[in-house]
This record gives structure tokens, C-alpha cells and sequence, in this order.
């Protein structure tokens, strides 16, 4: 674990199970309750994951996000932990599930000696943001096209626009929708959520191979926690 002697704080900044299956009906809209306990499994082993980081851990759901958008809740998120005196701030989703301890411990290391770090999704958003507090430009974040396929794009060319020294981790896949949810699980197949994602579309198998003919894999039959605060 990496003791906490550098004011870094790692968000979780996602939405409950339940709203998420109702924003994200995976399984089919008469089953969202399917949907739902996915989601309640992916919350499950990403606060496994960040309670591990070694650093404060918050998670924000729909209850703590303040702001009419999402460009202001995200920002906000920020800028709260900033103020509480927080001098590197990271965020995750909980929809990522190939992300691992390693890629969490490779942003905090990146931020004792960089200002920012991200990790890119294949779909071209992120899963993983962090700044340093004299990096946060709060214009431009607000004006980074969120939740499009231009997101990562736009982040490095701002990095590089600014001079700011930045590391970009790999390029994962995050479960937006149904199709990607069953290229985790085709590539991933040893996985408690590829378990689940397969069992629950058996009937989906032929569509997602018939649409997807580039993948060859072989498939084997509020919550809240935090440590206290840095000293302002």
C-alpha cells in the first residue's frame, strides 16, 4: 500500500445500482433487475479496489453530485476535494472492470512528479482522471465534450496545449451497452463479471458474434468512505 503523505485522494464518481440499471437497461428493459445487480457487483469490486489504493477514498454517487450536468457534478466533485485540501485528486468509474490495483497505484505515482494522469477508453471517453490542484483548469473542464468518443482526444491535446507534463495509462474497455459488455466477457472469460454478463446472454451469443466477426475468443462453458482529510 502507498502511505498517504502526499494529500492524494482517489473519487469514486459513479451513480447507485439502482439508478444505473434504469439509465442503462444491459439485460433488456424487463429486466432491469438483472441489470441492477450488475451494477450492485461492479460498485462491489471497484471500493474493493479503491479501498486498496492506499489513499483517502470517497465515493460520490447521485446523492453528493451537486450541478444541472454532468460537466458541473464532475466538476464540482473536484473542486470540493481541492478545497478540503487535497493537492492530487483522481477519479474512477465503476464500469471499467479490467481496472486493476496496478493501473490505480501507475496515477498516483504519475502525480508525485506530473500533473495530470488518464486512462483512456476504447469507445474514446475515460476511466480514470487525475490532476494536480495547480493543474485544475476549471474552463476547460467544463468544456471538454464529455461522455463522447472525443473525450480522451480532447484531454491530451489540452495537456499538450498547456505544457503540462501528463502520463496516459492503456487503453481499456468500459460497459456502456450491450455489445461491449460481451467483448469484456469474450475477452475476459475468466472474470466474476464476464461470468455473470454470460450467463445472462446466452441468447445474445450468435448476434454479438455474427456483428462483431473481428473477435476470435474462446469462451469456457452509499456507500461512502473516507479517511479524514489533509491538514489545511
Amino acid at each position: 500500500m502507498i502511505p498517504n503523505n502526499n494529500k492524494t485522494v482517489l473519487f469514486v464518481f459513479s451513480l447507485s445500482a439502482t439508478i444505473e440499471a434504469e439509465r442503462k437497461p444491459l439485460f433488456g428493459v424487463s429486466k432491469k433487475n438483472i441489470s441492477k445487480q450488475f451494477f450492485k457487483l461492479l460498485n462491489q469490486n471497484t471500493l474493493n479496489l479503491a479501498k486498496d489504493s492506499g489513499v483517502d477514498v470517497v465515493w460520490v454517487d447521485e446523492t453528493q453530485q451537486k450541478g444541472s450536468t454532468f460537466a458541473e457534478r464532475y466538476f464540482n466533485a473536484y473542486k470540493s476535494l481541492f478545497n478540503e485540501g487535497y493537492e492530487k485528486v483522481i477519479s474512477i468509474g465503476n464500469d471499467t472492470p479490467n481496472l486493476n490495483a496496478n493501473h490505480i497505484s501507475q496515477a498516483i505515482k504519475s502525480l508525485s512528479h506530473q500533473q495530470m494522469v488518464f486512462g483512456p477508453s476504447k469507445d474514446g471517453g475515460i476511466y480514470l482522471l487525475g490532476y494536480t490542484k495547480n493543474a485544475f483548469n476549471e474552463q476547460a473542464f467544463k468544456n471538454f465534450s464529455w461522455l463522447t468518443s472525443k473525450l480522451s482526444d480532447e484531454i491530451e491535446r489540452f495537456a499538450i496545449e498547456k505544457e503540462l507534463s501528463f502520463s496516459v495509462l492503456e487503453t481499456l474497455i468500459d460497459i456502456d451497452s450491450k455489445n461491449n459488455a460481451l467483448e469484456f466477457a469474450y475477452s475476459n472469460p475468466k472474470s466474476k463479471v464476464s461470468s455473470y454478463i454470460l450467463f445472462n446472454y446466452t441468447s445474445e451469443k450468435k448476434k454479438f458474434e455474427t456483428s462483431t466477426c473481428g473477435f476470435s475468443f474462446t469462451i469456457p462453458l452509499h456507500n461512502f468512505f473516507l479517511r479524514g482529510p489533509p491538514t489545511l
